[in-house]
């Protein structure tokens, strides 16, 4: 009677730390976060660009390698590809058919990602609804006044009509990013007007780069149209010779001077306590030599 209870306890142990294991293992699976988003570029292609990230010590660390599946959802369900994601956890799908838009009643094109999981990632899925769009920029200039005229149609039930009262922002860029020059909201007719500056530096025959751009909208996703026009100032570039900068092959005078001193003084550091260890060991030796006085006591 004794073996028996001593056998059923070591199997309900032997069970308890199997599904202990197990639990714990399914509670360290990860929470994936999946982003779904449109893009349409300045040669009117469509995109869908999917963001695979999760959160850990609160940052958002991609996942790649993973197996993201693209679907227009319309009356039925429709596999558009499968795309893999990139070392930022981003897959890109190109939209290339007419078959790829599906719309629904409203006339808007229904489209979802979504990620099947892993043994060790749970699964996830986003929506997103997209009414096409179109962004027209028309550029006005003279030697005194530079303007940009911009233009918005949305189709609604098969038909354009103006997207009045959106915004739409013009940039150019500039070296790290975008710099805003204007903002427009679009009047009843989907139309606005921005002034372009006359003090921006172009390249070195004034060529720059206008943008106007729709972003993140929530009914359009993100929208651009951009050209090059001789708008800028001519600028020239060029680095002078023997000239010291952070981006040049030759740092400026401060850093190397700067940089000397500290690595004089770490390297001082380092000689004083080697000096300093040379000596000790030489006063050790010096104190094995002298060999202690006998005191006789009468």
């Amino acid at each position: 009677m004794k073996r028996k209870l001593i056998l059923a306890s070591i199997l309900l142990s032997l069970l308890t730390s199997r599904s202990t294991i197990l639990w714990s293992q399914e509670s360290e699976k990860i929470s994936p976060s999946v982003q779904l988003q449109y893009f349409k570029d300045n040669d009117q292609n469509s995109l869908l660009k999917t963001t695979l990230t999760f959160s850990r010590n609160r940052m958002a660390n991609p996942l790649k390698g993973m197996r993201i599946t693209f679907y227009a959802v319309g009356e039925k369900k429709t596999k558009l590809s499968e795309v893999v994601t990139d070392e930022k956890g981003v897959a890109v799908y190109k939209l290339k058919h007419e078959s790829d838009f599906l719309s629904d009643k409203n006339g808007l094109w229904p489209f979802t990602s979504e990620f099947t999981g892993n043994d060790t990632i749970d699964p996830g899925k986003s929506e997103l609804l997209i009414r096409d769009v179109s962004l027209n920029m028309t550029l006005n200039g003279t030697d005194s006044t530079k303007t940009i005229v911009l233009n918005l149609k949305k189709k609604e039930k098969g038909n354009e009509v103006p997207a009045s009262g959106e915004t739409v922002i013009v940039y150019v860029p500039r070296m790290f990013s975008l710099l805003p020059i204007g903002e427009a909201t679009l009047d009843e007719s989907g139309s606005a007007s921005v002034e372009f500056p006359s003090d921006l530096p172009g390249d070195k025959e004034g060529n720059i780069t206008i943008i106007a751009r729709i972003d993140d909208h929530p009914e359009f996703g993100t929208v651009e149209k951009k050209t090059i026009l001789k708008w800028g100032s001519p600028s020239s570039y060029s680095i002078p010779a023997g000239h010291r900068a952070l981006w040049t092959k030759t740092p400026p005078k401060w850093m190397i001077y700067t940089l000397s001193i500290l690595l004089l003084g770490v390297w001082g550091h380092y000689l004083f306590a080697i000096i300093g260890l040379i000596r000790i060991k030489r006063i050790s030796r010096k104190n094995k030599k002298v060999e202690p006085k006998e005191l006789f006591i009468k």
